[in-house]
């Protein structure tokens, strides 16, 4: 579906009420359940593999900083933690649920970033581990072994996340 045909698919459940006020007249998705602890589980999720991932930036170890194989799958992380945030933030926000097209674009969206991400954090662990091997631990031993759990850690962290978010039951919000 082209990016125009989208934007109208979006248009069409906004209507004007007396020439003046847009207001949305589509389908609202909300978590079926208790919506408000879902909702503080994905927050708390998300804090966490945030918090693995900027961890595993600061530490200075063995051949994260200086080695390219070990870096690109870093920024691969970043990238797909960013669109994880971004829209993870939109079904976290929307405390009397989401709209149809919001739905509709972060149903598949989130759990595949987690999984990128996961990947992206499992390629960091084998690059760091192929580093260690061929060059020892640089006298760092002690940073340069939590860095690869630390992608350990991400890696499952992500993929558990993506699993956890594909099992939330959504509901239709009834209309007024």
């Amino acid at each position: 579906m082209g990016r125009l045909q989208r934007r109208n698919e979006k248009l069409k459940d906004i209507e004007l009420v007396d020439g003046k006020k847009a207001v949305y007249t589509g389908d609202i998705y909300r978590i079926a359940g208790d919506g408000r602890k879902t909702r503080l589980r994905l927050a708390a999720g998300l804090a966490l593999i945030a918090a693995l991932v900027i961890a595993s930036g600061c530490i200075d170890a063995a051949g994260a900083t200086n080695t390219f194989y070990v870096i690109l799958p870093f920024i691969g992380e970043v990238s797909a933690l960013f669109a994880l945030c971004w829209n993870d933030i939109k079904v976290i926000a929307g405390k009397n649920g989401v709209r149809k097209y919001v739905y509709d674009s972060v149903s598949g969206i989130i759990p595949g970033s987690s999984r990128i991400l996961a990947v992206f954090a499992l390629f960091g662990l084998i690059a760091s581990g192929i580093y260690l091997i061929s060059n020892g631990f640089s006298g760092k031993t002690a940073i340069s072994i939590i860095y690869p759990v630390l992608k350990a850690a991400t890696a499952v962290t992500a993929e558990y996340y993506g699993r956890d978010y594909r099992r939330i039951v959504w509901e239709t919000v009834p209309k007024k």
